[in-house]
Parts: structure tokens; C-alpha cells; sequence
């Protein structure tokens, strides 16, 4: 074997040792978990699990601080292959002529080495050693990636490590944005790193700092007046806290992805003036329990989330449930949902905007809504129905287009915590019986301005026609007292909005939309406690319309014309005219084949010549008969809606010789108790069980109603059809007859 292979031999282990002598990995600590905006501003940082404010590393090191360090820890950085033989040289004639060590020649690369070996013992081997893999560092690594590993791993005093985390730590702002005197200061101190601390060792830190800045004055980093400036600047008196102001969000990060870097669309300003109009409002409310709020903030173009306030972590000591974020929380609907099954009925065609729904006393299964106001209008338009977020015609109309249909809509939507069948819902699905999330509220309505501005986003079964009308009655809807008079400003921004109260006032919705924001809000309780008045029009949309104002102003949408059409409708019943409404409007309505069946509210009705009474050929002579069109409600309808619409004509009496057996349609309606219903009774104070009133509508004003109770008469009545009754418990067969024989019968039970 020739000389020179023997010399290959030997080296070959020792290039392998050098080759490898790097872990790929030089630093492995825990990281901090931090959250910043697309424009790089942090908006909240958790401490890393070793009790360090680490953050992960920035793409590079910013200029003004690589300057000072370079300036300040290895003049020649940028030439030397990792070990400066000039430095070395220095400090071992000084160390020499002292007889003690008083100068190193440890370069930033080797710095970096030991940074990355902290259990490492501090002696000759192990400078030895750093020396080596220093030069195999800048082998691997480019000169400015090295420098990024020495500012993201260095010391800065206490519990931070990096020039990003020492930045916001000091000075509460981006490494990138530090002054000269700022970067100097953060450059001397890894050197120093215990000459942060308030108190100790102030001027000595000041001394060093101001020496850093005359040196790179003197270098012509910077020019005198810089330096001057820049030594007149004071030190930071002590850490400040980090910033966080999006605290849920970055939770629910870290629960998914764990301690790292996170990133987000989040709007930093607009964060910050949600996080303040959440506080103003809390300080209201905690005043009466109510102690939680979630508000979202989307970009309706983007589907961006703008602002994220998960709930009110950090606004009072021990405060309940402000742990819990409510924006992905499934809670009680109340009447959100109400829109989007007006929408579905415009849609498929089984309505109108002005349709009117019955609104009169309801039971189904024992189930029996009331409208918040407790009280019935007879008959509404539907898109009033939905201005008013009325309970007892929405029930109305859910029956009517499905609630399996609606279900199978709603997933369609996105809202996936509604996962049970329709079976287990009813027709309470559209009065808060199933559970969303102000996530899933929020994106649906985001989806629904989407596809009404023809931009991309989830795909939805709702036509822009049926949208834009929703989105019309919505925009009509009665605001909070403070907001009442928006109409009469050149400012007032109009906005599609609809709020929902749960049952037992547990749950406060309100959700908004314009062409560019979604708003959506949540105020209650998280550990569902109910609190009196705490209504979405009381506490939520506040807050919404307090958000709305914070935003830019926006645009309406536009009428979306080539999927709409004219059509004329009855002006008081909404439906398509007969040929005999005497009223008449055009709207537009969504282009589809199917319509609802015109008018039937109309009738021709026969008048004696005083108008009086009504008659036919049986009671009155034929040529002397008064021919009118007449608006005419069934009995339960009028009877609500007479109370409410003074305009309205009830027909006058029939004849005392009307015959009436040629007539067709049942003139009397039982109002209460509805078919199946179960009463329960209560006693009075006195003992004496309190009873229950039956009601009944008849179309003839003057009519005598007869009531029996079990096929046994039990009393008459005569105008209004009231009649208290006190049946024993159980099962009951109520009967209403008239004079002429028409009658109605309801199954009850007594309870």
C-alpha cells in the first residue's frame, strides 16, 4: 500500500467525524406559541414550556440589529471561515502579558455552538471543539443564516431568548422596527444579559449601549446626529407584557397544532376595537350576570376572519366560563334560522314576499309557540313574519315546507352540529330546538352574500333571487332604540340583520351582513344560565351595530334582475291576483314556474241595499241586492287580525231568512283549545280550580254559538266567544254549533 493511500486510511475516519460533528438539529427547546396577522404584527404570544419566551425564528435578522451585533461581537463576521485568527492571536498575547484570561476570540459562529450546547463544560477542549464545528457551521450555513441563528437563540436577561421575543418584550414592537438605540441596547446584552433588569446595573447597561453607537458612528454606520439622538433615547423601564389580543384564537390553535408559530388573517386594528366595544359592553351587562360574549368578524369577498373574540378571558378576576370560547360553541339557535327558511319557501315557490301567514293560536303534539309579545295578528305578510321574527306563523311555515326538507337544507349549509333527524327536532328546529355555533351562523350568512355578489364561496342551494329578497326584509327590520333613526343620516348603513333569543333567555344572537362584512355576535352565559331581559335585540346586536360602525362603510347589494321577475300581486293579501282584487301591486319575485295559488281572501258578497245585512235570492230580492268585493279573513284570522288593522271590514250579519244551505265552507273556527292539546288547570288562591277559556271565531258577527262539552250543553255565546269552562281531568270532546247547524269539534285533555 502506497504512502499516500495510508494517509487516506488515516484521515478518512477523522473527515467522517468532522463531516458529522453537527447535530441536524442544533437547537431543540420548546418554542413559545405565537399568533401574528399577515402584516407580521404579533397578536399574542404563550410562554414556552421550559418558562422561556422563545419565539420561533423570522426569516432573517433585521439590518440595524445585524449592524450593532456584528459591530458589537465579530468586526470581521462576514470574512472569516468561523474562527478569527486575528481575534485568537490577540487574546492569547493578552492573555499571556496578564498571566490571566481577559479576552476571548469566540466568533458570533462559534457563539452560535455554544448557544447550542448549554451543558457543555467551559474549558480549552471544549473552545477546541467549538472551533471546529464553527468552521464546519459555515460550511452548512450561509453567513446570514448563522447570524439568524445567533439572534433567534441568544439570551436577552431573565426568560428571553431571540431578538423577536426581546423586541416585543422591551419595546413592544417587531424586532424590524427598533430604533439605533434600541438595537444597540438588545445588541449588547446577550453579553450582558443581567443588565436588564430595572434597578441593577442601569448605567452600566446605558454605558455599554452608548459605546455600542459610538463606535458604529465611528465605523459611518450612522452619522452624528443619529448618534447623538439615538444615545438621548431612555431605556425601557421594565418588560412589558405580550401583546394578546386574540386569546381564544390562539388557544384553539395551539390545542390543534401545539406550541409553534401561527399565522392568521386577522385584522390587527379592527381586533383591537372588537376586543374594546366587547369590554364597554360587558361592563354593562356583568352588572346583571351576564358574563360571557363571542363576536366574529368576516370578510364577505375573502371568507376571512377579520376579528375573533372568543369570549371575555381577563376582563374581571375569576370571571366564570371566559375560558370557554363561544365561537365554535354549540348553543341554542333561538331565531336565526327563520331567514333561511324564508328563503328555502321563496325559493321552491310556496310563498311571496307579502303572502300572509296565519297567525293565530297553534298546537302540534302538545307543542304550542308563542310570539314574544304573547299576543296574535291574525294574518302577516311573510316578509314581515320575518322583519319581526314572529314564532307562531314561522311554525306555521316550517309544517308547511317540511321540517326533514329544511333539516337536509340546513346541513347543506354548513351547520354540522345539526345532526340529529327531523324526528328529534319538529317543529322546534325553527325556534332554537337545535344547536349552532356562531361559526357555522356566521359562515352560512357569509355563503348567502356570496353568492348573491356572484363570488366564490360554498356552494348552497339558495337562488340569489330568494337571497336578495331575505336579505331586503332583513335590512327592514325595527334596531335597537339607539339605532332607530339610522335612515334619516347620510351615513346610516343599511344592513341585513336578524337576531335570536333562546329559551329561558340562555342564549343572545345576533348576526348582520352588507356586501363586504359579516357581523355575528353571542352573548349569554357558557354554563347556560338564563338571565331576564337578556334578549338579541337588547344585548346582542348592540354589540353588532357597535362592531358595524367600526367598519368601512358598504354599498347594498344589487337587485339580482336576470333571475327575477315582475308579478302582480294583490296589494293586501300578497298573493297573485284574482280577477276581482281590487288593489293590485308589481314586485319581483324569483324566476321560477311554481307560484302559490292567486288570491282567495277576495269574495263577492251580497248586500241588502243599506249594507246592512248580508243576503241572497232566499231573503232578499235579487235586483235590489248590492254587489261588493270584499277583503275577507277565515273566523280565527279576523278575529286577531280586526284587533290590529282598524281598516279592516268585517262582513255585516246575515239575514234573519238567509238560507243558508246553499252556502259552502264552515263559518265557525275554535281558536282554543286547539285539537289535541293538553290543558293543565290551576287553583286560585281560594282553592277552587281556576278553570279554562274556550274561545271560538264565527264569520257572522251577530252569530249564536252553542257550546257542549261531552255531547251535554254547557252554555251559548254571542258577539265574542268566550265561555269558561271547569271540566274534570281528562280526555274532553268540545262542540261549537250555530243556529243554522254549522259546527266545529276539538279533542282536548284536562290535566
Amino acid at each position: 500500500m502506497s504512502k499516500f493511500k495510508k494517509i487516506i486510511l488515516i484521515l478518512c475516519p477523522f473527515a467522517l467525524l468532522y463531516l458529522f460533528c453537527l447535530p441536524a438539529k442544533l437547537f431543540k427547546a420548546p418554542l413559545s406559541a405565537t399568533l401574528q396577522s399577515a402584516d407580521g404584527t404579533l397578536l399574542g404570544a404563550r410562554i414556552s414550556d421550559e418558562g422561556q419566551w422563545y419565539f420561533p425564528p423570522a426569516e432573517s435578522v433585521p439590518d440595524k440589529f445585524a449592524k450593532c451585533i456584528v459591530c458589537y461581537e465579530d468586526k470581521r463576521f462576514w470574512w472569516h471561515p468561523g474562527i478569527d485568527f486575528l481575534s485568537v492571536g490577540r487574546a492569547i498575547r493578552q492573555n499571556f502579558s496578564r498571566g490571566e484570561v481577559v479576552s476571548g476570540a469566540s466568533t458570533l459562529t462559534m457563539q452560535v455552538i455554544r448557544l447550542s450546547r448549554p451543558q457543555a463544560p467551559r474549558n480549552i477542549p471544549e473552545k477546541l471543539l467549538e472551533a471546529v464545528m464553527a468552521t464546519r457551521l459555515e460550511l452548512r450555513h450561509s453567513k446570514k443564516k448563522i447570524l439568524l441563528l445567533y439572534a433567534s437563540n441568544a439570551p436577552f436577561g431573565g426568560n428571553v431568548v431571540g431578538i423577536e421575543a426581546a423586541a416585543w418584550r422591551y419595546f413592544g414592537r417587531p424586532a424590524d422596527q427598533l430604533s439605533w438605540a434600541e438595537s444597540a441596547m438588545l445588541a449588547v446584552l446577550p453579553n450582558s444579559p443581567a443588565l436588564i433588569h430595572p434597578g441593577r446595573n442601569r448605567e452600566r447597561l446605558l454605558e455599554k449601549r452608548n459605546f455600542l453607537l459610538d463606535k458604529l458612528y465611528a465605523q459611518g454606520v450612522i452619522d452624528e446626529l443619529e448618534c447623538e439622538l439615538a444615545k438621548d433615547e431612555p431605556l425601557p423601564e421594565k418588560p412589558l407584557p405580550m401583546p394578546d389580543k386574540a386569546y381564544h384564537l390562539l388557544e384553539r390553535m395551539r390545542a390543534e397544532g401545539g406550541d409553534k408559530a401561527y399565522f392568521c388573517t386577522l385584522d390587527p386594528s379592527l381586533q383591537e376595537r372588537v376586543n374594546a366595544i366587547a369590554r364597554n359592553h360587558f361592563e354593562i351587562y356583568h352588572s346583571n350576570l351576564v358574563d360571557n360574549m363571542g363576536v366574529l368578524v368576516m370578510d364577505v369577498h375573502s371568507g376571512d376572519i377579520l376579528a375573533y373574540y372568543g369570549n371575555t378571558h381577563g376582563l374581571a378576576k375569576g370571571l366564570r366560563g371566559a375560558e370557554v370560547d363561544m365561537v365554535p360553541a354549540a348553543r341554542s339557535s333561538g331565531s336565526t334560522l327563520k331567514p333561511l327558511l324564508y328563503a328555502a319557501m321563496l325559493q321552491s315557490g310556496q310563498i311571496l314576499p307579502g303572502s300572509l301567514i296565519k297567525d293565530t293560536p297553534y298546537n302540534y303534539n302538545n307543542f304550542s309557540p308563542h310570539n314574544y309579545s304573547r299576543s296574535f295578528d291574525g294574518a302577516v305578510p311573510a316578509n314581515e313574519v320575518i322583519e319581526r321574527s314572529l314564532n307562531v306563523p314561522s311554525v306555521r311555515m316550517l309544517e308547511q315546507y317540511g321540517a326533514p326538507r329544511f333539516l337536509e337544507l340546513l346541513q347543506e349549509m354548513g351547520f354540522s352540529t345539526i345532526d340529529k333527524d327531523a324526528d328529534h327536532y319538529g317543529l322546534s328546529l325553527i325556534l332554537g330546538g337545535a344547536e349552532i355555533t356562531l361559526e357555522t351562523l356566521v359562515g352560512a350568512y357569509r355563503a348567502m352574500a356570496a353568492k348573491l355578489l356572484d363570488e366564490p364561496g360554498p356552494q348552497i342551494p339558495l337562488s340569489r333571487a330568494s337571497i336578495w329578497l331575505t336579505f331586503d326584509a332583513l335590512s327592514r327590520a325595527g334596531r335597537p332604540e339607539e339605532e332607530s333613526s339610522w335612515m334619516e343620516f347620510s351615513s346610516g348603513r343599511k344592513i341585513a340583520w336578524k337576531t335570536g333569543t333562546s329559551w329561558g333567555n340562555r342564549d343572545a344572537w345576533s348576526v348582520g351582513v352588507n356586501p363586504d362584512y359579516v357581523v355575528g355576535v353571542w352573548v349569554g352565559n357558557s354554563d347556560g344560565e338564563g338571565r331576564s331581559q337578556m334578549t338579541g335585540v337588547g344585548y346582542a346586536s348592540p354589540v353588532m351595530f357597535d362592531v358595524f360602525t367600526a367598519l368601512p362603510a358598504s354599498r347594498w347589494f344589487s337587485m339580482p334582475l336576470d333571475d327575477m321577475v315582475p308579478l302582480e300581486v294583490c296589494h293586501q293579501s300578497g298573493l297573485p291576483t284574482s280577477r276581482i282584487c281590487p288593489d293590485r301591486d308589481t314586485v319581483w319575485v324569483p324566476d321560477i314556474k311554481v307560484r302559490p295559488d292567486e288570491c282567495k281572501y277576495h269574495r263577492i258578497v251580497h248586500l241588502d241595499a243599506d249594507r246592512q245585512w248580508q243576503v241572497n235570492s232566499s231573503c232578499y230580492p235579487v235586483e235590489k241586492m248590492v254587489e261588493e268585493v270584499r277583503f275577507v279573513l277565515p273566523p280565527a284570522m279576523e278575529w286577531y287580525y280586526i284587533k290590529n288593522h282598524l281598516d279592516y271590514r268585517p262582513l255585516p250579519p246575515k239575514h234573519p231568512d238567509f238560507d243558508a244551505g246553499s252556502e259552502q265552507g264552515n263559518p265557525i273556527e275554535i281558536i282554543y283549545p286547539q285539537q289535541g292539546i293538553t290543558v293543565v288547570t290551576t287553583r286560585g288562591l281560594d282553592g277552587k280550580e281556576q278553570g279554562v277559556v274556550v274561545r271560538a271565531a264565527h264569520t257572522d258577527p251577530g252569530a249564536v254559538i252553542f257550546w257542549h262539552l261531552d255531547d251535554k250543553y254547557i252554555g251559548r255565546t254571542v258577539g265574542e266567544h268566550d265561555l269558561m269552562l271547569r271540566p274534570e281531568p281528562g280526555r274532553h270532546l268540545l262542540t261549537a254549533m250555530d243556529s243554522a247547524g254549522a259546527s266545529r269539534s276539538v279533542y282536548f285533555t284536562v290535566r
